[in-house]
């Protein structure tokens, strides 16, 4: 009896668990669906974090040479590969949720005090703001410069070719001795 019950637990448990597993999260989600229709929904105000894309509206509001310049950024940021170096991709994405919507922000919030200010120390905010985007865009220029992921790829796979296509040693070695040619 003995010799039939554990391989019918070892089938149980190989077989069984994925089915059981699957089962329960299904079972969780409807639990999770179903306590969400009984829930009132609450509008609440977004915060300025969870304005995940705000950057091209806030773009858009800009003067036009400095308009063009971030809408060009957003372009290079939105057309930078994927798959880059986790430096980079840190870079480029603080960079597409962060830097640039916080550096649109305070230009866009200048009052005609603060313009004043910043004109009695010899600043315009539009100066300030271009230097500002060329500076995002010079990190964004040098951070997918530096990213070497797709040239380290292509070695890689050049490589493994051509380890691939290598007659081994051993069997030229043997077509020698033996005549044989493959």
């Amino acid at each position: 009896m003995e010799e039939i019950l554990v391989p019918l637990f070892f089938f149980g448990s190989v077989f069984g668990f994925p089915l059981l597993r699957r089962h329960l999260i299904h079972r969780h989600a409807m639990d999770r669906a179903a306590l969400a229709l009984r829930q009132p929904v609450t509008a609440a105000l977004p915060s300025p974090s969870a304005q995940a894309d705000d950057a091209p509206a806030l773009a858009l509001r800009l003067p036009e040479p400095h308009r063009l310049y971030a809408l060009a950024l957003l372009c290079r940021l939105e057309d930078a590969p994927q798959d880059t170096e986790p430096a980079t991709h840190f870079l480029l994405r603080q960079t597409r949720a962060e830097y640039l919507p916080d550096t649109l922000r305070a230009y866009l919030a200048v009052t005609p005090a603060a313009r004043q200010q910043l004109g009695g120390q010899g600043h315009t905010p539009e100066s300030l703001l271009g230097e500002q985007l060329a500076l995002l865009n010079q990190a964004v220029t040098e951070a997918l410069a530096h990213d070497h992921t797709a040239a380290n790829r292509l070695l890689t796979q050049g490589r493994f070719l051509a380890d691939r296509a290598r007659v081994p040693v051993e069997l030229t070695a043997l077509e020698r001795f033996s005549g044989n040619r493959v």
